[in-house]
């Protein structure tokens, strides 16, 4: 969860703020004190925005922080900033790279405006960290993430404690190690997740209307470092004792953020399905302790809020793939413990559409779905759907290769998807499909190729256009000798 603060968010209708803009145009106001008119209406629209969810609250708000910026030169830096802030939360709600763009221009605009180390530049900065985040978030690009981590580290020594923004940077910046570690696995991400995330909810005033998205963060690292007991979802040993004090404590902090958020829509939704995925974490650990009615139990209670968040998040919306993948992994659970098959049906379907989303914004999400997927349906030996959820992953990870311009973290990708290939081999082979499988396997080995011979268009961008000919002329010529050598 990354919410941003808006300058001056006030509680007034917008249709009144509107009212109140009409006035000043009319007796002429300009400069600073039109520039604060325009600001009262594009917090206002940004209050019901997440009162509501409506993304046409959004656009108004971005249209009135824009001429707030040409009003007042004195503090254009501040209201282009509020114009990248709104165009992220747009973001998050189309899918838009369109409006990511935008976002990242203003963001960019307003911290080369700001005087470095300034808080005011470390506010912007830390804008451009979530475009950054977003970024990450729609190609799986590694780089875009470390640079995020970098500029939100240096954004955040730029502002002092008492600063109302340092909670929001501390927090974010958390989540950013978190999600490095889950994709590198290295220790020092987690152990600075989990103390970045309690920093800020410690840190942050009672008042502040972000505090739920902080104790978010906070159930987020908890349930990250719950997860390092269960390598692979199994007990590290056969003496060892399930310690749910993490999940417990997460579930908490969850239903803390539930409690005190004003967010009706747009934060709820996000606190809804860390709350969810909570539970299954928990029911999971207490099936592994061998507590089975508790599991189901708490898989029943997962499931509903997983659902609403489902219901509450836009149909173009980036996490969307990733709430679906969420509600198809409880159901999944709930599936092989009750064996309903209206919950098998429900969770194919969940999966199936977490795939097809995820293929359009986030391709990530598509190979963390099409995981779940593949590895259920082989335990069903539903030959069919590991086909099915087999494409999904070669052209998710074929994304994902390629968006990546560092090698270490293009093989990040290649060891997290390759593997599940055998398993679409297997499932095809079982279907008496044996060419096709042969063909599986051949794509497969395509991408392992280009990695050898450093085919990434990330990278070959970065050469001068003759270079980059030569290079491909090159590569081409060996990709025939190897093709004729069978």
């Amino acid at each position: 969860m990354r919410p941003e603060g808006t300058h001056g968010v006030g509680d007034s209708d917008p249709g009144e703020a509107e009212t109140a803009l009409r006035r000043a145009d009319a007796l002429g106001v300009s400069g600073p004190e039109l520039a604060d008119c325009l600001d009262a209406v594009g917090s206002a629209y940004r209050r019901r925005f997440w009162d509501a969810g409506d993304p046409q609250d959004l656009r108004q708000a971005v249209d009135h922080y824009r001429r707030a910026a040409h009003a007042d030169s004195a503090r254009q830096t501040v209201w282009t900033n509020e114009v990248a802030v709104t165009l992220t939360d747009l973001y998050d709600l189309t899918g838009d790279p369109g409006d990511l763009d935008a976002a990242r221009e203003a963001a960019e605009e307003a911290t080369g405006a700001a005087e470095e180390g300034s808080p005011q530049w470390a506010r912007c900065a830390a804008t451009l960290v979530l475009c950054l985040w977003n970024r990450y978030d729609a190609t799986g690009a590694l780089g875009d993430l470390d640079a995020a981590i970098a500029l939100g580290t240096r954004a955040l020594g730029a502002l002092p404690r008492t600063d109302a923004a340092w909670a929001r940077v501390c927090s974010n910046v958390g989540m950013l190690h978190m999600d490095r570690y889950e994709r590198l696995r290295e220790e020092h991400d987690l152990r600075t997740t989990v103390r970045l995330a309690r920093e800020a909810v410690n840190a942050a005033h009672e008042d502040d209307p972000e505090l739920g998205g902080w104790w978010n963060n906070l159930g987020n690292a908890l349930l990250t470092r719950h997860g390092t007991q269960f390598p692979d979802r199994v007990l590290p040993r056969q003496d060892a004792r399930v310690d749910l004090a993490d999940v417990d404590a997460a579930i908490g902090a969850y239903e803390t953020a539930l409690r005190i958020s004003r967010w009706k829509v747009a934060g709820r939704a996000t606190f809804l399905v860390n709350l969810g995925n909570a539970r299954v974490d928990r029911a999971e650990a207490l099936g592994l302790a061998g507590r089975r009615e508790e599991a189901v139990a708490t898989l029943r209670e997962a499931v509903v809020p997983l659902a609403e968040a489902v219901s509450l998040t836009s149909p173009t919306a980036p996490y969307r793939a990733s709430r679906l993948n969420m509600l198809g992994e409880a159901r999944r659970a709930l599936a092989e413990e009750t064996g309903a098959a209206d919950e098998v049906a429900a969770a194919r379907g969940a999966f199936r559409e977490a795939c097809r989303k995820g293929l359009d914004v986030a391709p990530e999400m598509a190979v963390g779905a099409a995981d779940n997927w593949i590895r259920w349906a082989g335990r069903r030996a539903a030959w069919e759907e590991i086909g099915e959820a087999d494409g999904y992953l070669l052209r998710a990870a074929r994304a994902l290769h390629e968006a990546q311009a560092v090698r270490r973290h293009r093989e990040a990708w290649l060891v997290a998807s390759h593997g599940l290939a055998h398993e679409g081999v297997h499932a095809l082979v079982r279907l008496g499909q044996a060419e096709a499988a042969a063909v599986r396997l051949e794509r497969g080995r395509a991408v392992l190729l280009s990695e050898e011979l450093g085919l990434v268009p990330a990278l070959l961008d970065r050469l001068p256009g003759p270079v980059q000919a030569r290079y491909t002329a090159a590569v081409r010529r060996v990709q025939e000798v190897l093709r004729d050598a069978g």
